[in-house]
Protein backbone atom coordinates (compact mmCIF):
# COMPACT_ATOMS: atom_id res chain seq x y z
CA UNK A 1 0.00 0.00 0.00
CA UNK A 2 1.12 3.34 -1.09
CA UNK A 3 1.76 5.94 1.74
CA UNK A 4 2.11 9.19 0.33
CA UNK A 5 0.84 12.80 1.36
CA UNK A 6 -2.45 13.29 0.15
CA UNK A 7 -5.89 15.93 1.14
CA UNK A 8 -7.69 14.42 4.08
CA UNK A 9 -11.66 14.04 3.16
CA UNK A 10 -13.40 13.98 6.48
CA UNK A 11 -17.07 13.40 7.20
CA UNK A 12 -19.47 13.40 9.94
CA UNK A 13 -19.51 9.67 9.51
CA UNK A 14 -15.94 8.72 9.77
CA UNK A 15 -12.42 10.33 9.59
CA UNK A 16 -10.64 9.39 6.52
CA UNK A 17 -6.26 9.76 7.28
CA UNK A 18 -3.94 8.62 4.93
CA UNK A 19 -0.49 10.00 6.13
CA UNK A 20 2.81 10.42 4.80
CA UNK A 21 4.48 8.18 7.39
CA UNK A 22 7.57 8.77 9.13
CA UNK A 23 9.73 6.91 11.42
CA UNK A 24 12.81 7.92 13.10
CA UNK A 25 16.04 5.93 14.61
CA UNK A 26 17.68 6.61 17.83
CA UNK A 27 21.56 4.59 18.88
CA UNK A 28 24.09 4.68 19.41
CA UNK A 29 27.37 5.78 17.56
CA UNK A 30 28.71 2.64 16.68
CA UNK A 31 28.34 2.28 13.17
CA UNK A 32 26.38 -0.49 11.52
CA UNK A 33 26.36 -1.08 7.36
CA UNK A 34 25.55 2.05 5.87
CA UNK A 35 25.97 1.84 2.36
CA UNK A 36 22.90 -0.50 1.56
CA UNK A 37 19.61 -1.95 2.58
CA UNK A 38 20.28 -5.27 2.69
CA UNK A 39 21.93 -6.72 5.33
CA UNK A 40 23.61 -9.69 4.04
CA UNK A 41 26.04 -7.62 1.17
CA UNK A 42 28.54 -6.44 3.64
CA UNK A 43 28.21 -9.01 6.55
CA UNK A 44 25.55 -8.51 10.01
CA UNK A 45 23.94 -5.74 10.57
CA UNK A 46 25.17 -4.44 14.05
CA UNK A 47 22.01 -3.56 15.82
CA UNK A 48 21.99 -2.14 19.84
CA UNK A 49 18.54 -1.86 21.13
CA UNK A 50 17.31 -0.87 24.63
CA UNK A 51 13.48 -3.19 25.46
CA UNK A 52 11.55 -3.15 28.60
CA UNK A 53 11.63 -6.63 30.38
CA UNK A 54 8.67 -7.76 32.70
CA UNK A 55 10.20 -10.62 34.33
CA UNK A 56 13.20 -10.64 36.93
CA UNK A 57 15.58 -12.50 35.11
CA UNK A 58 16.28 -11.80 31.51
CA UNK A 59 17.06 -13.58 28.52
CA UNK A 60 20.03 -14.77 28.57
CA UNK A 61 22.86 -13.71 25.84
CA UNK A 62 23.65 -16.84 24.67
CA UNK A 63 19.85 -17.64 24.37
CA UNK A 64 19.31 -20.23 21.38
CA UNK A 65 16.63 -18.32 20.40
CA UNK A 66 17.65 -14.85 20.33
CA UNK A 67 20.66 -16.58 18.28
CA UNK A 68 18.29 -18.16 15.73
CA UNK A 69 16.83 -14.95 14.71
CA UNK A 70 20.38 -13.41 14.45
CA UNK A 71 20.82 -16.42 11.95
CA UNK A 72 17.38 -15.59 10.18
CA UNK A 73 17.85 -12.10 9.67
CA UNK A 74 21.90 -11.77 9.60
CA UNK A 75 22.14 -9.44 12.47
CA UNK A 76 24.04 -8.89 15.93
CA UNK A 77 21.81 -7.66 18.26
CA UNK A 78 23.13 -6.06 21.72
CA UNK A 79 20.00 -5.78 23.65
CA UNK A 80 20.11 -3.58 26.79
CA UNK A 81 17.05 -4.57 28.92
CA UNK A 82 15.51 -2.72 31.27
CA UNK A 83 12.82 -3.37 34.03
CA UNK A 84 8.92 -2.23 32.95
CA UNK A 85 9.02 -0.88 36.21
CA UNK A 86 11.77 1.86 35.69
CA UNK A 87 11.46 1.87 31.97
CA UNK A 88 9.91 5.11 31.26
CA UNK A 89 12.28 7.37 33.41
CA UNK A 90 15.31 5.55 31.99
CA UNK A 91 13.95 6.08 28.59
CA UNK A 92 13.15 9.60 29.08
CA UNK A 93 16.72 10.37 30.73
CA UNK A 94 18.52 8.94 27.60
CA UNK A 95 16.59 10.61 25.06
CA UNK A 96 17.71 13.37 27.08
CA UNK A 97 21.53 12.23 27.18
CA UNK A 98 21.38 12.07 23.40
CA UNK A 99 23.37 8.45 24.41
CA UNK A 100 21.06 5.78 22.57
CA UNK A 101 21.20 2.46 21.14
CA UNK A 102 20.21 2.60 17.35
CA UNK A 103 16.72 1.44 18.18
CA UNK A 104 14.46 1.31 21.28
CA UNK A 105 10.70 0.82 22.09
CA UNK A 106 8.52 4.37 23.08
CA UNK A 107 6.13 2.61 25.50
CA UNK A 108 4.03 5.87 25.83
CA UNK A 109 4.83 7.71 21.74
CA UNK A 110 2.51 10.67 23.08
CA UNK A 111 4.60 11.20 26.31
CA UNK A 112 6.13 15.10 25.80
CA UNK A 113 9.61 14.19 25.44
CA UNK A 114 9.39 11.93 22.42
CA UNK A 115 6.67 14.67 21.21
CA UNK A 116 9.57 17.21 21.98
CA UNK A 117 12.50 15.06 20.33
CA UNK A 118 9.97 14.48 17.66
CA UNK A 119 9.75 18.11 16.72
CA UNK A 120 13.44 18.95 17.07
CA UNK A 121 14.34 16.40 14.57
CA UNK A 122 15.98 14.19 16.22
CA UNK A 123 14.33 11.02 14.64
CA UNK A 124 14.31 9.83 11.16
CA UNK A 125 10.78 9.97 8.99
CA UNK A 126 10.35 6.57 7.78
CA UNK A 127 6.97 6.43 6.13
CA UNK A 128 8.25 7.02 2.41
CA UNK A 129 9.66 3.65 2.07
CA UNK A 130 6.88 1.09 4.20
CA UNK A 131 5.79 1.02 0.76
CA UNK A 132 9.38 -1.10 -0.11
CA UNK A 133 8.88 -3.84 2.40
CA UNK A 134 6.32 -6.64 1.86
CA UNK A 135 6.06 -7.26 5.78
CA UNK A 136 5.67 -3.32 7.34
CA UNK A 137 4.00 -2.11 4.09
CA UNK A 138 0.67 -4.24 5.80
CA UNK A 139 0.63 -2.13 8.77
CA UNK A 140 -2.72 -0.57 9.53
CA UNK A 141 -3.86 2.47 8.47
CA UNK A 142 -6.05 2.99 11.65
CA UNK A 143 -2.83 2.11 13.98
CA UNK A 144 -0.52 3.80 12.24
CA UNK A 145 -2.93 7.36 12.49
CA UNK A 146 -3.10 6.36 16.18
CA UNK A 147 0.83 6.73 16.84
CA UNK A 148 1.25 9.63 14.40
CA UNK A 149 2.60 12.74 15.54
CA UNK A 150 1.64 16.38 13.49
CA UNK A 151 0.45 13.98 10.49
CA UNK A 152 3.23 11.82 10.51
CA UNK A 153 4.49 8.50 11.81
CA UNK A 154 7.69 8.11 13.89
CA UNK A 155 8.38 4.83 14.75
CA UNK A 156 7.12 1.09 14.12
CA UNK A 157 3.69 -0.02 16.13
CA UNK A 158 3.92 -3.14 18.22
CA UNK A 159 0.74 -5.12 16.82
CA UNK A 160 -1.89 -5.80 19.43
CA UNK A 161 -5.52 -6.53 18.09
CA UNK A 162 -7.80 -3.23 16.92
CA UNK A 163 -10.71 -3.81 18.52
CA UNK A 164 -10.59 -6.76 21.70
CA UNK A 165 -13.50 -5.82 22.97
CA UNK A 166 -16.89 -7.89 23.81
CA UNK A 167 -18.68 -10.03 26.44
CA UNK A 168 -18.13 -12.58 28.33
CA UNK A 169 -21.41 -14.43 29.51
CA UNK A 170 -22.07 -17.17 31.33
CA UNK A 171 -23.46 -19.81 29.01
CA UNK A 172 -24.55 -21.86 31.11
CA UNK A 173 -26.94 -19.68 32.98
CA UNK A 174 -28.02 -18.72 29.68
CA UNK A 175 -28.71 -22.38 28.97
CA UNK A 176 -30.79 -23.07 32.65
CA UNK A 177 -33.19 -19.95 31.53
CA UNK A 178 -33.72 -21.17 28.16
CA UNK A 179 -32.35 -17.51 27.06
CA UNK A 180 -30.69 -16.89 23.94
CA UNK A 181 -27.07 -14.52 23.39
CA UNK A 182 -28.60 -11.04 23.14
CA UNK A 183 -28.24 -9.68 20.13
CA UNK A 184 -29.50 -6.13 20.67
CA UNK A 185 -29.12 -3.78 24.04
CA UNK A 186 -32.93 -4.19 24.91
CA UNK A 187 -32.39 -7.85 24.73
CA UNK A 188 -29.04 -7.12 26.76
CA UNK A 189 -30.88 -5.61 28.91
CA UNK A 190 -33.57 -8.45 29.12
CA UNK A 191 -30.56 -11.43 29.80
CA UNK A 192 -29.18 -8.94 32.27
CA UNK A 193 -32.88 -8.62 34.41
CA UNK A 194 -33.08 -12.20 34.44
CA UNK A 195 -29.79 -12.98 35.57
CA UNK A 196 -30.61 -11.01 38.52
CA UNK A 197 -34.28 -12.47 39.35
CA UNK A 198 -34.20 -15.76 37.85
CA UNK A 199 -32.38 -18.02 39.66
CA UNK A 200 -29.78 -18.79 36.48
CA UNK A 201 -27.46 -20.71 39.36
CA UNK A 202 -30.47 -22.80 40.05
CA UNK A 203 -30.01 -22.41 43.91
CA UNK A 204 -32.80 -21.01 44.81
CA UNK A 205 -31.32 -17.96 46.35
CA UNK A 206 -31.67 -14.74 45.01
CA UNK A 207 -27.59 -14.25 45.04
CA UNK A 208 -26.83 -13.31 41.00
CA UNK A 209 -26.60 -9.99 39.19
CA UNK A 210 -26.52 -9.40 35.96
CA UNK A 211 -23.44 -7.40 35.21
CA UNK A 212 -19.61 -7.29 37.11
CA UNK A 213 -18.24 -4.00 36.87
CA UNK A 214 -15.48 -2.34 38.48
CA UNK A 215 -13.11 0.39 38.08
CA UNK A 216 -10.08 0.70 36.13
CA UNK A 217 -8.65 3.52 36.84
CA UNK A 218 -10.81 6.60 36.31
CA UNK A 219 -13.26 4.32 33.79
CA UNK A 220 -15.65 1.98 35.13
CA UNK A 221 -15.46 -1.46 33.08
CA UNK A 222 -17.50 -1.79 29.97
CA UNK A 223 -18.89 1.43 30.01
CA UNK A 224 -17.35 2.65 26.78
CA UNK A 225 -18.21 -0.37 25.44
CA UNK A 226 -21.50 -0.24 26.06
CA UNK A 227 -21.70 3.41 24.77
CA UNK A 228 -20.50 2.56 21.83
CA UNK A 229 -23.19 -0.19 21.20
CA UNK A 230 -25.51 2.63 21.76
CA UNK A 231 -24.33 4.89 19.07
CA UNK A 232 -22.17 6.91 21.04
CA UNK A 233 -18.24 7.89 20.01
CA UNK A 234 -15.06 6.24 21.16
CA UNK A 235 -13.51 8.90 23.18
CA UNK A 236 -14.02 11.82 20.36
CA UNK A 237 -17.21 12.58 18.04
CA UNK A 238 -16.53 14.21 14.92
CA UNK A 239 -19.87 16.35 14.46
CA UNK A 240 -20.27 18.88 12.15
CA UNK A 241 -16.73 19.77 11.51
CA UNK A 242 -15.73 19.63 15.19
CA UNK A 243 -14.54 17.10 17.36
CA UNK A 244 -16.32 16.68 20.39
CA UNK A 245 -15.44 14.74 23.73
CA UNK A 246 -17.72 11.91 23.92
CA UNK A 247 -18.75 13.02 27.26
CA UNK A 248 -20.65 16.11 25.90
CA UNK A 249 -22.40 13.78 23.70
CA UNK A 250 -26.28 12.45 23.89
CA UNK A 251 -25.18 9.31 23.66
CA UNK A 252 -22.94 9.69 26.82
CA UNK A 253 -26.08 10.69 28.88
CA UNK A 254 -28.38 7.70 27.39
CA UNK A 255 -25.79 5.42 28.27
CA UNK A 256 -25.46 6.96 32.14
CA UNK A 257 -29.22 6.32 32.23
CA UNK A 258 -28.99 2.96 30.70
CA UNK A 259 -26.33 2.35 33.42
CA UNK A 260 -28.44 3.79 36.38
CA UNK A 261 -30.91 1.84 35.84
CA UNK A 262 -29.21 -1.37 36.17
CA UNK A 263 -27.72 0.15 39.10
CA UNK A 264 -31.29 1.21 40.69
CA UNK A 265 -32.63 -2.71 39.85
CA UNK A 266 -29.44 -3.83 41.41
CA UNK A 267 -28.45 -5.56 38.16
CA UNK A 268 -24.73 -4.48 39.34
CA UNK A 269 -22.86 -5.12 41.99
CA UNK A 270 -23.55 -1.90 44.21
CA UNK A 271 -20.01 -1.54 45.38
CA UNK A 272 -18.46 -1.26 41.69
CA UNK A 273 -16.72 2.30 42.95
CA UNK A 274 -14.65 0.68 45.44
CA UNK A 275 -14.35 -2.49 43.26
CA UNK A 276 -10.36 -2.45 41.79
CA UNK A 277 -10.88 -5.64 39.55
CA UNK A 278 -14.82 -6.83 38.96
CA UNK A 279 -13.69 -10.01 37.05
CA UNK A 280 -13.57 -11.07 40.49
CA UNK A 281 -17.46 -10.70 40.83
CA UNK A 282 -17.86 -13.21 38.07
CA UNK A 283 -14.91 -15.35 39.37
CA UNK A 284 -17.17 -16.14 42.50
CA UNK A 285 -20.19 -17.30 40.68
CA UNK A 286 -22.02 -13.98 41.27
CA UNK A 287 -22.43 -12.56 38.10
CA UNK A 288 -23.65 -13.35 34.95
CA UNK A 289 -21.46 -10.86 32.65
CA UNK A 290 -18.19 -9.12 32.26
CA UNK A 291 -17.06 -6.67 29.13
CA UNK A 292 -13.70 -5.89 28.49
CA UNK A 293 -10.80 -7.93 26.59
CA UNK A 294 -12.27 -10.62 25.49
CA UNK A 295 -8.42 -12.64 26.36
CA UNK A 296 -10.15 -12.42 30.05
CA UNK A 297 -12.41 -14.84 29.10
CA UNK A 298 -10.31 -18.25 29.32
CA UNK A 299 -8.92 -16.81 33.29
CA UNK A 300 -12.73 -16.20 33.76
CA UNK A 301 -14.00 -19.44 32.87
CA UNK A 302 -10.98 -21.35 34.58
CA UNK A 303 -11.40 -19.26 38.16
CA UNK A 304 -14.95 -19.84 37.91
CA UNK A 305 -15.06 -23.65 37.61
CA UNK A 306 -12.90 -23.73 41.15
CA UNK A 307 -16.37 -22.88 42.24
CA UNK A 308 -18.51 -23.70 40.25
CA UNK A 309 -17.06 -26.74 38.06
CA UNK A 310 -20.12 -26.75 35.01
CA UNK A 311 -19.78 -22.79 34.55
CA UNK A 312 -18.90 -21.98 31.10
CA UNK A 313 -18.40 -18.65 29.74
CA UNK A 314 -19.79 -17.59 25.91
CA UNK A 315 -18.07 -14.65 23.70
CA UNK A 316 -20.31 -12.12 22.25
CA UNK A 317 -18.64 -9.85 20.23
CA UNK A 318 -21.56 -8.10 17.99
CA UNK A 319 -24.39 -6.11 19.97
CA UNK A 320 -26.78 -3.51 17.63
CA UNK A 321 -27.99 -0.40 18.64
CA UNK A 322 -29.39 2.64 17.13
CA UNK A 323 -26.31 2.66 14.52
CA UNK A 324 -26.28 -1.03 14.11
CA UNK A 325 -23.12 -3.41 14.85
CA UNK A 326 -20.21 -1.26 16.59
CA UNK A 327 -17.19 -2.19 18.78
CA UNK A 328 -15.15 -0.27 20.40
CA UNK A 329 -11.22 0.14 19.00
CA UNK A 330 -8.82 0.45 20.90
CA UNK A 331 -5.13 1.88 19.81
CA UNK A 332 -4.27 -1.75 18.05
CA UNK A 333 -0.25 -1.01 19.37
CA UNK A 334 1.86 -1.31 22.49
CA UNK A 335 4.49 0.97 22.08
CA UNK A 336 6.47 1.58 18.60
CA UNK A 337 10.29 1.12 17.61
CA UNK A 338 11.77 4.54 17.34
CA UNK A 339 15.70 4.97 15.75
CA UNK A 340 17.34 8.22 16.09
CA UNK A 341 19.42 10.16 13.87
CA UNK A 342 22.11 10.39 16.36
CA UNK A 343 23.47 7.10 15.95
CA UNK A 344 21.82 6.09 12.55
CA UNK A 345 23.18 8.95 10.59
CA UNK A 346 22.42 7.72 6.97
CA UNK A 347 20.00 6.32 4.96
CA UNK A 348 21.57 3.23 4.34
CA UNK A 349 21.79 2.13 7.22
CA UNK A 350 18.22 3.43 8.54
CA UNK A 351 17.16 0.87 5.04
CA UNK A 352 19.01 -1.83 7.08
CA UNK A 353 17.44 -1.77 10.15
CA UNK A 354 13.83 -1.43 8.22
CA UNK A 355 15.01 -4.63 6.54
CA UNK A 356 15.19 -6.34 9.71
CA UNK A 357 12.33 -5.38 11.10
CA UNK A 358 10.46 -6.56 8.26
CA UNK A 359 12.00 -9.64 8.53
CA UNK A 360 11.34 -10.20 12.35
CA UNK A 361 7.86 -9.83 10.77
CA UNK A 362 8.45 -12.87 8.55
CA UNK A 363 5.57 -15.33 10.16
CA UNK A 364 8.72 -18.23 11.09
CA UNK A 365 9.99 -15.34 13.18
CA UNK A 366 6.78 -14.23 14.45
CA UNK A 367 6.32 -17.49 16.10
CA UNK A 368 10.23 -18.10 16.60
CA UNK A 369 9.60 -14.78 18.76
CA UNK A 370 6.34 -15.75 20.50
CA UNK A 371 7.04 -19.83 21.39
CA UNK A 372 10.56 -20.18 20.62
CA UNK A 373 12.17 -23.60 18.91
CA UNK A 374 10.62 -26.63 18.31
CA UNK A 375 11.61 -29.63 20.17
CA UNK A 376 13.58 -26.96 22.82
CA UNK A 377 11.63 -24.24 24.08
CA UNK A 378 7.82 -26.44 23.19
CA UNK A 379 6.76 -30.17 21.05
CA UNK A 380 3.90 -30.64 19.14
CA UNK A 381 1.90 -33.66 19.83
CA UNK A 382 -0.84 -34.58 17.81
CA UNK A 383 -0.94 -30.58 17.12
CA UNK A 384 -1.18 -29.68 20.55
CA UNK A 385 1.69 -27.30 22.11
CA UNK A 386 3.46 -29.23 24.98
CA UNK A 387 5.92 -26.07 26.55
CA UNK A 388 8.86 -27.08 28.02
CA UNK A 389 9.47 -27.22 32.26
CA UNK A 390 12.79 -26.55 31.96
CA UNK A 391 13.46 -23.29 33.77
CA UNK A 392 16.88 -22.60 31.77
CA UNK A 393 15.50 -23.57 28.16
CA UNK A 394 12.35 -21.69 29.26
CA UNK A 395 14.42 -18.17 30.07
CA UNK A 396 15.95 -18.44 26.20
CA UNK A 397 12.48 -16.92 25.67
CA UNK A 398 11.66 -14.61 28.11
CA UNK A 399 10.66 -11.33 27.13
CA UNK A 400 10.56 -12.78 23.29
CA UNK A 401 7.49 -11.33 22.11
CA UNK A 402 9.84 -7.74 22.81
CA UNK A 403 10.98 -8.30 19.28
CA UNK A 404 7.78 -8.47 17.17
CA UNK A 405 6.34 -5.61 14.95
CA UNK A 406 3.54 -7.60 13.51
CA UNK A 407 1.71 -10.48 14.95
CA UNK A 408 -0.55 -11.16 12.33
CA UNK A 409 0.91 -14.78 11.28
CA UNK A 410 1.35 -16.74 15.19
CA UNK A 411 0.00 -19.83 15.38
CA UNK A 412 -2.71 -20.15 18.01
CA UNK A 413 -2.12 -23.42 20.06
CA UNK A 414 -4.43 -22.23 22.93
CA UNK A 415 -7.86 -24.04 23.51
CA UNK A 416 -11.11 -24.06 21.92
CA UNK A 417 -12.07 -20.13 23.72
CA UNK A 418 -8.41 -19.11 23.10
CA UNK A 419 -9.40 -20.17 19.57
CA UNK A 420 -12.36 -18.18 19.55
CA UNK A 421 -11.42 -15.24 21.03
CA UNK A 422 -8.65 -14.93 17.92
CA UNK A 423 -12.01 -14.98 15.38
CA UNK A 424 -13.76 -12.83 17.13
CA UNK A 425 -10.81 -9.79 17.26
CA UNK A 426 -10.52 -10.42 13.35
CA UNK A 427 -14.01 -9.98 13.29
CA UNK A 428 -14.40 -7.43 15.77
CA UNK A 429 -11.51 -5.08 13.39
CA UNK A 430 -14.58 -4.85 10.35
CA UNK A 431 -16.85 -3.21 12.94
CA UNK A 432 -14.40 -1.12 15.08
CA UNK A 433 -15.09 2.52 15.46
CA UNK A 434 -11.69 4.19 16.52
CA UNK A 435 -10.71 7.45 17.84
CA UNK A 436 -10.84 10.42 15.44
CA UNK A 437 -8.65 12.23 17.76
CA UNK A 438 -6.56 9.57 18.22
CA UNK A 439 -3.84 11.73 16.46
CA UNK A 440 -3.53 15.13 17.63
CA UNK A 441 -1.79 16.57 20.68
CA UNK A 442 -3.25 18.58 23.10
CA UNK A 443 -0.05 20.22 25.49
CA UNK A 444 -3.14 20.95 28.22
CA UNK A 445 -4.58 17.20 28.46
CA UNK A 446 -0.56 16.20 28.53
CA UNK A 447 -0.24 18.78 31.68
CA UNK A 448 -4.05 18.56 32.94
CA UNK A 449 -5.82 15.33 31.66
CA UNK A 450 -5.78 12.82 34.63
CA UNK A 451 -7.24 15.87 36.93
CA UNK A 452 -9.69 16.34 34.46
CA UNK A 453 -10.31 12.82 33.27
CA UNK A 454 -11.23 12.24 36.96
CA UNK A 455 -13.99 15.14 37.32
CA UNK A 456 -16.13 13.58 34.74
CA UNK A 457 -15.51 9.38 36.01
CA UNK A 458 -16.25 11.11 39.86
CA UNK A 459 -19.48 12.51 37.96
CA UNK A 460 -20.04 9.11 36.08
CA UNK A 461 -19.83 7.49 39.18
CA UNK A 462 -22.31 9.74 41.38
CA UNK A 463 -25.09 10.20 38.40
CA UNK A 464 -25.33 6.01 38.30
CA UNK A 465 -25.35 5.93 42.23
CA UNK A 466 -27.87 8.60 41.96
CA UNK A 467 -26.15 10.97 44.03
CA UNK A 468 -26.20 13.97 41.46
CA UNK A 469 -29.25 14.07 38.81
CA UNK A 470 -29.00 15.51 35.48
CA UNK A 471 -28.47 19.26 36.58
CA UNK A 472 -25.81 17.63 38.77
CA UNK A 473 -24.03 16.11 35.44
CA UNK A 474 -24.18 19.57 33.39
CA UNK A 475 -22.61 21.16 36.69
CA UNK A 476 -19.18 18.57 36.23
CA UNK A 477 -19.19 19.38 32.84
CA UNK A 478 -18.67 23.01 33.28
CA UNK A 479 -16.52 22.79 35.52
CA UNK A 480 -14.33 20.46 33.64
CA UNK A 481 -14.76 22.89 30.50
CA UNK A 482 -13.64 25.91 33.09
CA UNK A 483 -10.84 24.10 34.56
CA UNK A 484 -8.91 23.32 31.22
CA UNK A 485 -11.14 21.35 29.38
CA UNK A 486 -12.34 23.72 27.01
CA UNK A 487 -8.68 24.28 25.96
CA UNK A 488 -8.14 20.47 25.34
CA UNK A 489 -10.98 20.62 23.18
CA UNK A 490 -9.74 24.07 21.35
CA UNK A 491 -6.49 22.66 20.91
CA UNK A 492 -7.35 19.38 19.50
CA UNK A 493 -9.36 20.61 16.98
CA UNK A 494 -6.83 23.60 15.75
CA UNK A 495 -4.94 20.07 15.61
CA UNK A 496 -7.55 18.61 13.17
CA UNK A 497 -8.03 21.67 11.28
CA UNK A 498 -4.32 21.76 10.52
CA UNK A 499 -4.38 18.25 9.07
CA UNK A 500 -7.79 19.05 7.60
CA UNK A 501 -6.43 22.10 5.43
CA UNK A 502 -3.13 19.75 4.49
Amino acid sequence: MVRTKRKRMMNAGALLLTFTLALTACGENNQGNQSSGNPGEEGPLQLTMMLPTYSPEQMPKDSAVLKQLEANTNTKLTVSWVPSTTYTDKLSATVASGELPKTFVALEPKASYIVNGVRSGMFWEIGPYLQDYPNLSKMSEIVLNNVSIDGKVYGLYRQRDLARFGLMMRQDWLTNLGLQPPKTIDELYTVLKAFTTDDPDQNGKPDTIGLAIGMQGNNIAGFKDILVYMGGPNEWELKDGKLVPAHMTGAYMETLRFYKRLYDEQMINQDFAIVQDGRSVMQKGQAGLWIDNMLDAKNIEENTKKVVPDAKIGLINRISGPLGERTRAGAGYLGMYMIPKTSVKTEGELKQILTYFDQVSEKDNQNLMKYGIEGKQYTLDSGNYLPTEDPKVKAEITDGNQFMILQDQVVNYGTELEKQTTQLFQDNATIAVPNPAAPFISNTEIEKGKELSKIIADATVKFIMGSIDEAGWQQAVEQWQQSGGSKIVEEINAEYAKLAAQ
